[in-house]
Parts: structure tokens; C-alpha cells; sequence
């Protein structure tokens, strides 16, 4: 479904469990606490506000964070905002599962959100694509892995959303298109699924999903990588040490490991954490160009276990070009200024 037309409606998605996975104590990861969550929120909010949307949705959990950055935030708006615009809450799902947020980007969708401003990780966003592919967004991290999103002061990820989703900024001036991994396993009962990646898959040698991160570079066997950008940590660290591709050029890398080769990697797996793996070989690969693997082993979308692949499975991986679209906040904003420069309100008869 294309993107929808300006409503003035902004969405903003919370994964209350962002951040608090278990690399968070295997590595040197600082927690995010709910209190910082709730303060970042209001701030998108506020910005959002800010920047002139009428309606503003957000998504609940049982943790009531919505709820608590919305509390009494009149008292932070300036006396002319106060009533120009609607809040609403998305119905809490009653436990955490990453179904919830697949199905809450839909919600919103179908809500008429015309911009989302999206707090988590990698995982989280993998997870408002799935819902949502072609999904208006601000990517914020707030996660453990944060290949894709980008530190963001959130007030100002709440106004360039808003600024888009008004249309006070075109989008073709704002935003910039994702890359996704799509992902096709065939079964050996003749099943077909369909998943996807942001940032990298990879097929580890263990069959176990259990805590889902991985973080021994060992049990690698494969790995596709949309963004493989030297100054990230994570999985895509080691494939931007063979083959670097950012995130806006076409294509990526795929890299097939072997612990007794001499080619040797070492790269951040994860915050505070190095590995050393052994790279067979790498390829450098053109959009929508398939890479087939066969299990056994386990996927991993964006450095979390996820899928167990059988001995007799076929799984084909291409890099898409049709992902979301990531507003850029700097060209967001300094377009939404456009004319209405300090020169230009001191000297309007030039205009």
C-alpha cells in the first residue's frame, strides 16, 4: 500500500522492551530506562506539535509510557497549541511479542498516519517494515543494536515528522529510501514464507533461537549485509570490513565464513564486545541479486536468532531497493524553514 496522503497525523511507536535484551549482559551496553523513554516521547511529542500536526497517535503497552509522556503536557506547549491538536492511544496488547509493533505500524496505516516516529533498535524497526513496508519514518535509537536508527534529539524528530506528514515539506526533499533483505525460505513440505531484514541476515550453525542475539562470531556460516558501514557495531561491522557499503548506495555484500581460513576479521559484534571470524570469501552484490543457502542452521535478521532452517530447506536472500522512507531530519527541517528566515521576516518586501 502506497504511503498515504498528508492527514496532518503523526504516529509514534514505543518498544517498551528496546534496549533491554540479554546483549545488554553479555556486553557493555547501558540499559534504556523507562524514565528516558517517557522523556523522549514527550519531546517527539511536543515537537510534533510543534510543527503543526492536528492528531497525533501513539502506541500502547502495558507499561503505560505513552500514558506518562502525555500526562500534563499542556504545561510544556506554548499558549497557542494548547487545543489544536488530538492524541490517541493504541490499545495496549496484553503481553510483548514483536507481533505487537508488526501489528501496531498496520494500525497506524490504517489510521491514516501520514509520518511515524519510531523508538527502538534494529529489531524494532525491522519489525514497523514488516507491518508497514513502505512506511514515513524517523528512525530513533533507542535500542541495543542501532545499525539502522540514528541518535536523534526526538523534538526534533517530531517536527520533521510532522513538517512531512502536513506536507509543509515535500517528500522528495526529505526523505531518502531504505534498502530492505527480502527473504523467501521454500520447506521441504513445500511451505513458501517470507520475511525480511534493514540491516543484515545471516545464517549461524546453531539450530537453537533461544535468547535470540547473536554474539559468537564462530557460528557464523553466511551473511547479507545491507549496510555495511565501518563506524557501526554489529553483525554488518564484519561485513563492512570486507566489502563497506552504506546505506543509501545500491546493492550490499554477502560474506561466507570459514573458521580455518587466513583471511581473518576482527569487528565490534556488539557494543563493548569484538569477535575474530575467518571470511571464505565475499561478494559484492546488485539490487534484487539472489543469494541461495541451504540449512540446517538458524536465520538471524538484524542480529537476533528468529527462524530455524531444516537440513532440506531453500532460503533465498535479495537486497530490495524499496524500503521505507527515512526522513532526513536536518533537510526536513532546514526545508520546512524555507522562506521563513530571520532576513526574510526582517525584510519581507524583498520577497
Amino acid at each position: 500500500m502506497s504511503t498515504p496522503s498528508c492527514t496532518c497525523t503523526v504516529g509514534i511507536v514505543i518498544n517498551p522492551l528496546a534496549g533491554t535484551d540479554i546483549r545488554r549482559l553479555v556486553s557493555s551496553a547501558s540499559p534504556t530506562t523507562e524514565m528516558a523513554k517517557v522523556g523522549a516521547i514527550r519531546r517527539a511529542v511536543i515537537g510534533a506539535i510543534s510543527g503543526g500536526a492536528r492528531h497525533i497517535l501513539l502506541t500502547g503497552d502495558r507499561r503505560q509510557l505513552a500514558e506518562r509522556a502525555l500526562d500534563r503536557i499542556e504545561r510544556d506547549l506554548e499558549p497557542e497549541r494548547i487545543g489544536a491538536f488530538t492524541t490517541s492511544i493504541v490499545e495496549a496488547p496484553p503481553y510483548d511479542h514483536r507481533d505487537n509493533t508488526v501489528d501496531a505500524a498496520r494500525r497506524l496505516r490504517d489510521l491514516g498516519a501520514s509520518a511515524v516516529v519510531v523508538f527502538g533498535g534494529d529489531g524494532t524497526h525491522r519489525d514497523v517494515v514488516s507491518g508497514w513496508r513502505d512506511v514515513t519514518m524517523v528512525a530513533v535509537s533507542t535500542g541495543t543494536n542501532n545499525v539502522f536508527p540514528r541518535a536523534i534529539e526526538t523534538t526534533l524528530a517530531g517536527h520533521a515528522a510532522a513538517a512531512v506528514a502536513c506536507g509543509h515539506v515535500a517528500l522528495h526533499d526529505a526523505t531518502w529510501r531504505a534498502k530492505v533483505i527480502d527473504v523467501e525460505i521454500d520447506r521441504a513440505d513445500g511451505r513458501h514464507e517470507r520475511d525480511l531484514g534493514l540491516v543484515d541476515v545471516a545464517l549461524v550453525a546453531s539450530s537453537f533461537t533461544g535468547s535470540r542475539a547473536v554474539w559468537h562470531g564462530d557460528t557464523l556460516r553466511h551473511l547479507v549485509a545491507a549496510i555495511a558501514e565501518p563506524a557501526t557495531v554489529g553483525l554488518s561491522a564484519i561485513a563492512a570490513a570486507a566489502a563497506p557499503c552504506s546505506r543509501r548506495a545500491p546493492g550490499g555484500v554477502h560474506l561466507s565464513f570459514d573458521p580455518h581460513s587466513t583471511t581473518r576479521v576482527h569487528a565490534p559484534i556488539a557494543p563493548g564486545r569484538y569477535t575474530t571470524v575467518g571470511v571464505a570469501e565475499h561478494h559484492v552484490l546488485a539490487n534484487d541479486e539472489p543469494v541461495y543457502l541451504d540449512g540446517p542452521g538458524a536465520l538471524s535478521f538484524d542480529g537476533e536468532r528468529d527462524v530455524v532452517v531444516g537440513p532440506d530447506d531453500r532460503v533465498t536472500l535479495r537486497v530490495a531497493a524499496d524500503g521505507p522512507h527515512i526522513i532526513d531530519v536536518e533537510a526536513a527541517m532546514a526545508a520546512a524553514l524555507g522562506e521563513h528566515t530571520l532576513n526574510d521576516l526582517t525584510h519581507p518586501e524583498q520577497n
